[in-house]
């Protein structure tokens, strides 16, 4: 007998779900991305849930507007929000505050959405941890091994992290994000795509082609050059 509990994924972030009777039914679509979720039905309930929660997710029929608004700029300021509505004017106002928007009852494309949201949250662990992260050094004929942290290397701070943030929080198109996070890996190795390629799990020719198409957009072109110097 298969058991149950073993063949669940376990849950890597916390969700808070504001879902009425109504709902679009996102319970399960959080659990399989791997969310512990709390589903809450009053805008009461969910302010209680949001301290250390990564993502809030709200689906607003049957509450006011004023409600779900409120709400979202209490959790746009620790956690990544996503409204779902059929009221594109309030899901404007949600966006101005600081959340990911889904208007009409597409579940398809609400899980994208959390997915990115996911992914920034994911994103920002790893940062956290690279740039915290300890490293064992021995002290001048002590022999005693001591410890420090070790900055991210020059390469890749701070404007190809601040790049890489900015894409997935904005929740760019999945191609330019990627393009971004290639750039980032490989400012992290210093240029070598034999280690970003496998860092990354793809072809070293991907890399080769995304460093060759940045490295074009950034150079001026070739009769610039020709017309400034005669």
């Amino acid at each position: 007998m298969n058991n149950v509990a073993s063949a669940m994924p376990s849950a890597r972030f916390s969700a808070v779900l504001l879902e009425g009777e109504k709902g679009l039914g996102l319970e399960s679509t959080l659990r399989e991305q791997s969310c512990s979720v709390r589903r809450v039905n009053t805008r009461a309930a969910a302010q209680e849930a949001l301290e250390n929660v990564d993502v809030v997710v709200i689906s607003a029929a049957g509450f006011a507007d004023d409600e779900i608004l409120e709400l979202v700029g209490r959790a746009a300021l620790g956690s990544g929000v996503l409204v779902q509505t059929e009221n594109t004017d309030l899901a404007v106002k949600a966006a101005r505050l600081g959340a990911s928007t889904v208007v009409g009852g597409t579940i398809e494309l609400a899980a994208s959405q959390i997915g990115q949201l996911l992914s920034v949250v994911e994103l920002k662990r790893r940062v956290a941890r690279q740039s915290s992260a300890p490293v064992s050094v021995t002290a001048p004929n002590s022999g005693v091994v001591q410890r420090r942290s070790t900055p991210l290397p020059k390469e890749a701070t701070p404007d190809a992290l601040d790049a890489l943030i900015e894409a997935a929080e904005a929740l760019v198109p999945m191609h330019r994000f990627q393009r971004v996070y290639v750039d980032y890996a490989l400012r992290r190795f210093g240029g070598n795509k034999v280690h970003t390629a496998a860092a990354l799990g793809i072809d070293r020719r991907t890399i080769q082609r995304w460093a060759r198409a940045r490295a074009e957009a950034v150079s001026p072109p070739a009769h610039t050059t020709n017309s400034a110097s005669s």
